[in-house]
């Protein structure tokens, strides 16, 4: 075996490893199911030994004309009956269980647990991970795990143990027939074995192109408008046919493979049924053994082909299963964002950057070097050409990515020491992408503090300018907002996103480019209400349009992940420099 194989396979232990481990919580349920299965399968042995007695009095009967004892005969037929029917009960209750306790416990944790992963990840690597593939993960891979545990009870547990009695049964009816059976079984495991491990890398092969086939349905979904506008239906198409036709590929050879085993396990079964008929006619004719043994092993034979297929079918699904447990633990055993324990800071809302370095790719810097402070209460503009690393620097204060180097301090306290979630807390933010979930306008603006009153809500409405558009809904407050929130427009949209600020009512704001999406009217109404609502509170504005952030205390001007200018309006007119070129720019001032 080659050192690339062992890999693979010590790989596949592991992970298999991992999943009987994430089996513990429930191991009483599969425990009372493996049970329930062995009971199954001690029934299932009665029926043939009933009937090899039953056809020995009916063969004697006609050899010899030993009258049949009729009560004899409808107490092994009751008894045959009764053992068939509780045999398929405790299979339906075998089956019931195991997918009750994998749908309800194992399932669901998996999830919970990829879910809450998630929010503990870095944000880089969600931004360089399409959605499609942790759908594809959440959904397709945990729901293989899952069914793959049904199989493990259904099919191999249920296929060794009736290998096991079966076997024993043959062998103290007649030792020879036994062995006719059984002696292909190492030939027919082998061979399932083989191509099992050849199926291995299918699966995984397929479960990458899964993934690439989500995340492409998501993003044409997710630009349905932009792909329609732009004519690009005919090219999308062919881009979903060239990767349905890679998904189509793995597929077949992935089923291929398994589906191989089965045939296998079935043509050396049917050798095995035929040797025994034959062994069996021949051994009957010499008298050496009884018909009824004959008929009772050709039954047993026959049985013994359902749990070998089962073996068969279980080992291709455990490969498949292998391929999506391998990319969910992947997932699940990611590095996470490093923990801070320390309390926020609850002072007045002074921050300051410290000969910080940031680059997102670890090779390309985008911040050099950055060094400023903003006292309290003052509103900072922060404005600069494009990829200047203007939404970097509020990026870096909200820790959605951390430095390479230097310090970020808030009200003196290095923010790399406090728990993200209280740091969060201090902030309100108002970002140019507006995020609304499918629920009621209300729902939408209170999910900015929690048991917020209705009161609260419509004030914040008020203060955001959009309460006269929302009692102009169907159902006002009440109106549900769509999935893709197209039921409202682009501006109502973000004034709901600055109420929602609004009602968080943080001691600190950041607000990028907050009135991109609405009227020249609408944005002086806002600016008067945002000026209000900033008294006392630090803010950072990032904005294109310099008419937006002429009345602010500070204006950083960043270029290149560097302040090159920091001044007032006016201070930095006085300047004539690069501040100036982009305001004159923009208003086509001509000397």
């Amino acid at each position: 075996m080659s050192k690339k194989s062992q890999v693979k396979r010590a790989s596949a232990w592991r992970t298999l490893c991992k999943v009987i481990r994430d089996l513990r919580p429930i191991a009483w349920a599969l425990l009372l199911a493996a049970l329930v299965c062995v009971a199954s399968v001690l029934l299932s042995v009665v029926g043939p030994e009933v009937i090899g007695e039953a056809t020995n009095a009916l063969y004697d009967f006609g050899e010899t004309g030993v009258p049949i004892d009729m009560a004899r005969m409808l107490r092994l037929c009751l008894i045959a009956l009764v053992a068939y029917l509780l045999t398929g009960a405790l299979s339906m209750a075998q089956v019931t269980l195991t997918t009750n306790i994998t749908s309800r416990f194992y399932t669901k944790n998996l999830r919970i647990r990829i879910s809450g992963k998630i929010t503990r990840l870095p944000v880089g690597f969600l931004d360089a991970t399409p959605n499609g593939e942790l759908l594809s993960v959440m959904m397709n891979d945990v729901s293989s795990m899952s069914g793959t545990i049904n199989v493990i009870i259904d099919t191999l547990i249920d296929g060794f143990v009736r290998i096991v009695v079966i076997t024993y049964f043959m062998f103290s009816v007649h030792w020879i027939l036994a062995t006719a059976v059984v002696v292909l079984v190492p030939l027919s495991v082998t061979l399932s074995a083989f191509i099992s491990a050849r199926s291995e890398k299918s699966w995984h092969d397929y479960r990458k192109v899964n993934g690439e086939m989500y995340s492409f349905i998501e993003e044409d979904f997710g630009g349905f408008d932009t792909v329609k506008a732009f004519n690009l239906e005919g090219r999308q198409k062919l881009r979903c046919d060239e990767i349905s036709d890679v998904y189509r590929a793995k597929m077949r050879r992935s089923y291929l493979l398994s589906g191989l085993v089965q045939p296998v396990i079935a043509f050396t079964d049917n050798v095995a049924y035929v040797a025994v008929c034959i062994a069996g006619g021949i051994l009957a004719a010499r008298g050496t053994v009884s018909v009824g043994d004959v008929v009772e092993i050709i039954l047993f034979a026959k049985m013994f082909a359902g749990p070998l297929e089962s073996i068969a079918n279980g080992m291709g699904s455990i490969q498949h299963t292998l391929a999506s447990a391998d990319r969910v633990y992947k997932l699940l055993e990611r590095e996470e964002m490093t923990p801070s324990a320390d309390p926020a800071p609850v002072g007045s809302g002074e921050i300051r950057f410290d000969r910080v370095c940031f680059s997102y790719d670890k090779i390309t810097p985008v911040i050099k070097d950055l060094s400023f402070t903003v006292k309290a209460g003052q509103k900072v503009a922060i404005v600069g050409p494009t990829g200047g690393g203007k939404t970097t620097i509020v990026n870096l204060l909200m820790r959605f990515y951390d430095v390479d180097s230097g310090r970020i301090y808030v009200d003196g306290v290095d923010i790399s020491t406090v728990d993200r979630a209280q740091l969060r807390s201090l902030f309100g933010m108002v970002l140019q992408d507006t995020w609304l979930f499918n629920g009621t306008v209300y729902d939408n603006i209170a999910y900015g503090k929690k048991d917020a009153t209705r009161e609260e809500v419509v004030e914040a409405a008020k203060q955001a300018h959009a309460d006269f558009f929302i009692n102009a809904l169907p159902d006002g407050y009440d109106t549900v907002i769509n999935e893709e929130s197209t039921n409202i427009s682009g501006g109502q949209k973000q004034l709901l996103t600055i109420a929602r600020s609004y009602l968080a009512n943080a001691k600190m704001l950041i607000l990028d480019e907050a009135t991109s999406n609405v009227d020249t009217r609408t944005e002086l109404l806002i600016q008067g209400a945002m000026d209000k609502l900033l008294e006392g509170r630090t803010a950072f504005v990032i904005a294109h349009r310099l008419s937006t952030i002429v009345n602010a205390d500070v204006i950083l001007v960043v270029n290149d992940g560097e302040v090159v200018e920091q001044g007032t309006h006016a201070e930095l007119l006085a300047k004539n420099g690069f501040y100036t070129a982009i305001f004159n720019s923009q208003y086509e001032l001509l000397d």
